[in-house]
């Protein structure tokens, strides 16, 4: 299945109008793979979004369920393609190329700070609802 149609597939299957922004965006994000920020989005549009166009797109596409954001060390805002069978994961930022790099913790460690987000949670009256670690080292590339 070529990228284009997996882009389609997406919002087929979320009930979502299908229109040439959103499958370039999706299509970006699916042919990349890791996570990217908005500049890196519009960089690979290659001119074909403007950048209202692709936030508004980013924030559709949030709010069905297909994409993920958060923000990187130097406050970018970064989007990540929700995929079915992603577990709980975080990311590893490398400081030279500025690569984000999903990973897993070991599920004993996960489940220790989960355990201890909700004592925070306790403690504090608070309702959280999700937590991140950010690594930042050298990715293979550059190490």
């Amino acid at each position: 299945m070529s990228v284009k149609e997996q882009s389609r597939s997406l919002l087929t299957s979320k009930d979502v109008s299908i229109t040439n922004p959103r499958l370039i965006v999706l299509s970006i994000l699916l042919r990349k793979g890791d996570p990217l920020t908005i500049d890196q989005i519009l960089k690979a549009s290659r001119g074909k979004l403007a950048q209202s166009t692709v936030y508004r797109v980013i924030n559709d596409l949030q709010k069905f369920g297909l994409i993920s954001e958060f923000t990187n060390p130097e406050n970018a805002t970064v989007i990540e393609l929700n995929k079915e069978d992603a577990k709980h994961h975080h990311h590893l930022f490398c400081k030279n190329c500025r690569r984000i790099i999903d990973i897993e913790l070991d599920r004993e460690l996960e489940d220790h700070i989960q355990s201890e987000v909700l004592s925070i949670q306790e403690q504090y009256s608070l309702s959280i609802d999700g937590h991140s670690l950010e690594l930042l080292g050298l990715c293979n590339f550059c190490s």
